[in-house]
């Protein structure tokens, strides 16, 4: 005799269920990603280029390295295997290799005992720049030198829908050029995270996230 388990209290479809993180969130002790410590931990900083477009001539690190407190700067030259990253398309790299293609691109990255030494340290690399004109429109992106290895085009997709020449007999036809705001979400918890090092030689990663799976691949 089989006996069917009891859900009664079990959670059904259009029921409204408490949120296990909810209280902690409202009363302010939720611990995001970024609240996140360990013993010994590194803090780590982000130099980032401060143009839209230009050839990354030199990197000096030394003044960094040479800090009180720092125990790593990484360039593109230092990250190992992969060197690009992303989502749908693994284009972006992990660190400007040789061109930065958009202000706010990672150059450089420091690791420190301390947010303030890393910050510090960041803004010790010296990077010589030579300034490139920038894309600036998306028109011109299909008609000008390609700003990256694979042009710059990701993906081109025709829609038909029936035949414009003959299906003419709507009552109002509206053509135009359209543009519109960039969209992006608003989350409690800054993009951050906390890498550990795991006892079977990976690396334990602790992130903000929609999709777990795509930050371990990448």
């Amino acid at each position: 005799m089989t006996i069917a388990p009891d859900t009664s209290t079990a959670p059904r479809v259009g029921q409204s269920v408490p949120r296990p993180d909810g209280t902690p969130k409202v009363q302010g002790v939720f611990e995001f990603s970024s609240d996140l410590t360990a013993a010994g931990m590194l803090w780590g900083h982000t130099l980032r280029a401060p143009m839209s477009r230009a050839a990354i001539r030199s990197i000096d690190t030394s003044a960094a390295i040479a800090m009180v407190g720092v125990s790593a700067v990484l360039t593109i030259d230092d990250v190992p295997g992969r060197t690009t990253f992303g989502l749908e398309f693994a284009d972006q790299p992990v660190l400007a290799d040789g061109e930065v293609r958009y202000q706010g691109e990672a150059v450089a990255i420091v690791a420190a005992d301390h947010p303030d030494t890393a910050r510090r340290a960041a803004e010790a690399i010296v990077v010589d720049y030579d300034l490139l004109a920038p894309l600036t429109e998306p028109e011109q992106a299909l008609t000008q030198p390609p700003i990256h290895p694979d042009g710059n085009v990701v993906r081109h997709l025709v829609i038909r829908h029936g035949d414009p020449e003959t299906n003419v007999d709507a009552l109002v036809s509206v053509e135009g050029t359209y543009v519109v705001g960039m969209q992006d979400q608003a989350p409690l918890g800054t993009e951050a995270g906390l890498a550990s090092p795991a006892v079977d030689g990976g690396v334990e990663l602790a992130v903000s996230t929609q999709w777990l799976h795509a930050d371990r691949d990448q």
